[in-house]
């Protein structure tokens, strides 16, 4: 996510730059001893898609760097301006935080007049989802920076002098705004302006080609099965991801173990019968980059388990094999529960495929179920071949409490049967 979005948490702090009170005694920004160092906020609204802008300390450092630059490397003569240089940072920034969170230009600027008139700040126009900031036109900012000189002249304030024209200081400390809004650092960013001032190209923003994030982050759930989705959004996409799953009772399809664009992927949570809270992940990759799902699952008082014995070949020794090696092979399933009620009812269901699918459903009052099939079957063989037993029971007591677990799900071991020729 970017760092836009991931310091959100702080845009509220952010507030009190901007609050009427400060605005009201320093209408024209602040003292050169009072730069605040948090960042610049949005003012009324804040929220997860306001595009987040660097610290005003950050901003009146690049305008003195340029003041410096402007003077000792361009040798550019003094000129008169009524806007001294922290009202010029202050201002030119809150236009552009209007203009890239969805105001026009005329909004923007009266949104601004009315701030340095005292008022509050206004709210974000529209949600900014792009990876890639997109600032206003220059001739807009020009425009902005036209009014700004007429409205602090309005305001009976003295000329000072600078060695920035105004056409050099918006359009400059646009673009230094421009690179750190999309993830350029202080350093980088007065580097990459100093170059285009120097006749360079425009040089790239720190934003990566490729990267995604995920919505929600984070889901938690009781000890009951469920469903849910998780969106993997690009921020941009366009890149070749893999997804995997950290547990076994946190599962989706494996149609969405890859792609190479963002994705909604549904999944399963199975039931916690495990008798603790646990944590799940599923994670995606690519080059460069993770991201991270989380799922959270409480545990449950209860515990429900059953394990599986094939007479024929161990005994009463609990195996995750059912062995078909004769014309009636037994394996029998047996369960173990602490629900507090005093009577159960156990409601099962084995499946497998042999010649076809085999699925026999059974309920009753006892904790222990059979299921009994033959060797010899089409797809046998004379050294087994192996198919997935699915076995399923409910436990139900005589209070109302109930539990299901699956194999290979949870602490359930996955099983199988092992199809021989007699």
């Amino acid at each position: 996510m970017r760092l836009q979005i991931v310091m959100s948490v702080v845009l509220l702090a952010a507030v009190a730059c901007s609050s009427p009170e400060r605005q009201r005694s320093m209408p024209a920004g602040p003292s050169a001893a009072a730069v605040d160092t948090t960042p610049m906020g949005v003012g009324g609204v804040s929220g997860k898609f306001d595009v987040l802008f660097p610290s005003r300390a950050d901003a009146f450092q690049f305008r003195n760097e340029l003041e410096i630059k402007y003077q000792t490397g361009l040798n550019r003569p003094l000129t008169l301006t009524y806007v001294d240089r922290e009202g010029e940072v202050v201002w030119v920034q809150e236009y552009m935080r209007y203009r890239v969170n969805g105001c026009d230009h005329a909004t923007a600027v009266a949104r601004v007049m009315t701030q340095i008139d005292g008022g509050a700040p206004g709210g974000i126009c529209a949600e900014n989802r792009d990876s890639l900031i997109v600032f206003p036109p220059r001739n807009d900012s020009m425009d902005f920076r036209r009014q700004l000189e007429a409205k602090y002249q309005s305001m009976g304030r003295s000329q000072q002098s600078t060695h920035v024209d105004q056409e050099g200081s918006v359009i400059w400390t646009q673009e230094y705004m421009r690179y750190r809004v999309n993830e350029c650092d202080h350093p980088s960013s007065v580097q990459k302006v100093f170059q285009q001032i120097d006749g360079g190209p425009v040089s790239p923003t720190c934003v990566p080609a490729c990267r995604y994030f995920v919505s929600p982050g984070v889901s938690r759930y009781d000890d009951r099965q469920h469903t849910g989705t998780v969106d993997l959004i690009g921020d941009p996409g366009g890149c070749a991801w893999t997804a995997g799953s950290s547990a076994p009772w946190l599962t989706f399809d494996s149609a969405y173990t890859s792609g190479s664009n963002g994705i909604s992927i549904p999944y399963t949570v199975a039931q916690n019968v495990s008798g603790g809270d646990r944590t799940g992940r599923i994670v995606f990759s690519w080059t460069g980059g993770t991201t991270t799902f989380f799922v959270d699952q409480s545990g449950s008082p209860f515990i429900t388990s059953f394990t599986m014995t094939d007479a024929f070949r161990s005994g009463s020794t609990p195996t995750t094999e059912c062995h078909l090696r004769s014309s009636a092979t037994p394996c029998t399933f047996t369960v173990n529960t602490n629900l507090p009620g005093t009577s159960y009812t156990y409601a099962w269901t084995a499946s497998y495929v042999y010649g076809g699918v085999v699925k026999t459903p059974a309920a009753g009052a006892g904790s222990t179920y059979t299921i009994t099939d033959a060797c010899g079957a089409s797809d046998a063989s004379a050294s087994g071949v192996e198919a997935a037993l699915e076995v399923v029971v409910t436990v139900t007591d005589n209070l109302g409490n109930t539990q299901t677990v699956r194999s290979g799900q949870g602490q359930q071991p996955a099983l199988r049967v092992i199809k021989f020729t007699c």
